[in-house]
């Protein structure tokens, strides 16, 4: 998520957490069935969706629980796929839009075939696809590299967001949404917000307008 020339925030995501799913608006301004392992684990399940879905109402996006345990493995290397062609950000929130809507009902996220398909929806080319996505390919050897630079940078949990902060020298590694405050101040103060109308400030609470940055990803016919 480059600023300008000179100054780069790194983000990284996983497409089965809800609280990435509501960071890339915000940021981008700056069987399987679900049994937890004990009462206690399913309250923090529970407050875990709770909280991303009260969030998702403040930004206009859909949500619904997912109705099984999700593996991002596939989609987070297709993300990747899509990224070399610089089509990350649609791909994502066609992905994100449009199934944390229904809950992940219709849209098998460790599908080869269906992942290639969103690809294409959103104009990218799918040659060599299935080579970058096999095991051991170029798509697994890029997330264990992109993990590594992650975990050097104290990652816990996803959104983890990654800058360099001039007051100190070194380089910052934040985990959670409500760090965008934090962040914005910190450009800021270097002179490097994005636009002159970018506020400083900025609430946990983000209000969005999906609708017209996304367009058809958040139409009430896909919802």
């Amino acid at each position: 998520m480059a600023l300008d020339a000179e100054k780069v925030l790194d983000l990284y995501l996983d497409t089965k957490s809800p609280h990435a799913y509501l960071a890339v608006q915000p940021s981008l301004e700056a069987d399987m069935k679900r049994r937890p392992a004990t009462p206690a684990a399913d309250r923090k399940a529970r407050m875990y969706y709770t909280a991303a879905r009260q969030h998702a109402v403040l930004q206009g996006l859909p949500f619904r629980t997912p109705y099984r345990l999700l593996d991002s493995a596939s989609t987070n290397k297709a993300f990747l796929f899509a990224k070399r062609q610089g089509l990350e950000v649609p791909f994502l929130m066609r992905v994100y839009v449009q199934r944390w809507g229904n809950g992940w009902r219709d849209y098998e996220i460790e599908s080869l075939k269906r992942l290639r398909g969103t690809l294409a929806e959103v104009g990218a080319r799918t040659d060599g696809f299935e080579e970058f996505m096999a095991p051991n390919g170029a798509g697994e050897a890029e997330i264990v590299s992109r993990m590594a630079k992650a975990e050097a940078a104290a990652f816990t949990g996803v959104p983890h967001y990654v800058l360099n902060d001039a007051s100190t020298g070194r380089e910052l590694g934040l985990f959670g949404r409500e760090h965008l405050a934090l962040i914005r101040e910190k450009f800021g103060a270097e002179g490097q917000a994005r636009t002159p109308e970018v506020r400083l400030e900025f609430s946990h609470a983000w209000h969005g307008a999906p609708a017209k940055r996304y367009g058809k990803l958040v139409s009430t016919d896909e919802q």
